[in-house]
């Protein structure tokens, strides 16, 4: 092995690891400089190159720091003052604040909590903000392909036409076209009753109007009053736009969780959880939203918001589902739990 210029000092010989940049083998390495070059030690080998020619890395705290070589090597080195010596740099505000924030607990206490504080009003306020006024843009083409897709998972579910009299479904219809003349969005909503066993009493908009009804929920039902009091609901997340913002939301979330967890795809647990959760969150505001127009909706036709409460107790009941069920699944449901809407209905209805 060529021995080190005697001109160099044991100090300024640094212990580091090397690559070749072609492969992931890295050696073990002793750096120094003599005048303008940088000669390496691997072994029995010495290289050399131009200082002029070496990118270093900026100081990070006390992270090591690597030499990017001219010939794509990269030599990594504990960081040290004799790097700042060997490879003067001018000064950079942003890297000397990066550095002193590194060096300094209680500045990265203070910048985590800045930063999770900036998230958290970014995904309470700034998401649900810019989803709505997306949404408010999309042309009817979208929402209609939207829709479609919906439909066609529907058909998995066997969904049937209705077995509803022909009497009875032209009274739904048209106490429903009454309900809703005049309101926001309204020619765009269209009333469709099916019969679906596999899916039970429900009812659910999308986002191009359409609000399907199952005949299990009309059934289910034991007054038109109730069953007009959840499509009052429905419509209300057609006026809103619910549908289209949810999208949005939920898949704006997804990215966001994984970019913060370092997986953008989306794809792992510990994206997918906690994401899921979130845009849960942003579902619930939808439905208390609905919730509200419905009972506004519901008293400027002189019709009680009692018969959604009614409505609600009945479905949970044929859910078997008690007060204390209600609360662990309307944590991680869409919906916000069912007592809770129910005495929000029954408040509402008790106020002028």
């Amino acid at each position: 092995m060529r021995s080190m210029p005697a001109s160099t000092s044991a100090s300024d010989v640094l212990q580091g690891q090397w690559s070749d940049g072609r492969s992931s083998r890295l050696r073990a390495v002793e750096v120094s400089r003599v005048d303008e070059v940088l000669q390496a030690a691997l072994g029995d080998e010495l290289h050399r190159w131009p200082l002029a020619g070496i990118r270093i890395s900026p100081r990070l705290g006390r992270t090591p720091r690597t030499l990017t070589l001219p010939d794509g090597g990269r030599i990594e080195l504990p960081d040290s003052p004799v790097l700042d010596a060997w490879f003067p740099m001018p000064p950079s505000r942003v890297e000397a604040v990066a550095d002193w924030l590194e060096r300094r607990k209680y500045a990265i206490a203070a910048a985590a909590a800045i930063t999770v504080a900036v998230i958290v009003g970014f995904v309470q306020f700034g998401l649900p903000w810019g989803a709505r006024k997306i949404a408010e843009r999309l042309p009817p083409v979208v929402e209609r392909s939207a829709s479609d897709q919906v439909v066609r998972v529907l058909e998995q579910f066997h969904v049937q036409p209705t077995q509803l009299s022909e009497a009875r479904q032209a009274a739904l219809q048209a106490q429903f076209g009454k309900l809703v003349a005049g309101e926001p969005r309204a020619d765009q909503m269209r009333l469709v009753l099916v019969d679906a066993a596999g899916i039970g009493p429900n009812a659910f908009a999308l986002p191009d109007g359409r609000i399907y009804m199952t005949d299990e929920l009309v059934e289910l039902a034991e007054s038109d009053d109730e069953v007009l009091a959840v499509l009052a609901h429905e419509a209300g997340h057609h006026v809103h736009r619910h549908g289209m913002r949810g999208a949005i939301e939920s898949s704006s979330v997804f990215v966001l969780a994984g970019l913060m967890l370092g997986d953008a795809t989306g794809s792992s647990l510990t994206v997918s959880v906690p994401a899921t959760l979130l845009s849960n969150g942003f579902s619930r505001g939808h439905e208390r939203e609905a919730d509200q127009y419905a009972f506004a909706l519901l008293k400027r036709h002189g019709r009680s918001p009692k018969d959604f409460a009614t409505l609600m107790s009945r479905l949970m009941k044929a859910h078997g589902m008690d007060e204390g069920d209600d609360a662990v699944i309307g944590y991680i449901s869409t919906h916000p739990p069912s007592q809770e809407r129910v005495r929000a209905a029954e408040a509402a209805a008790a106020s002028p």
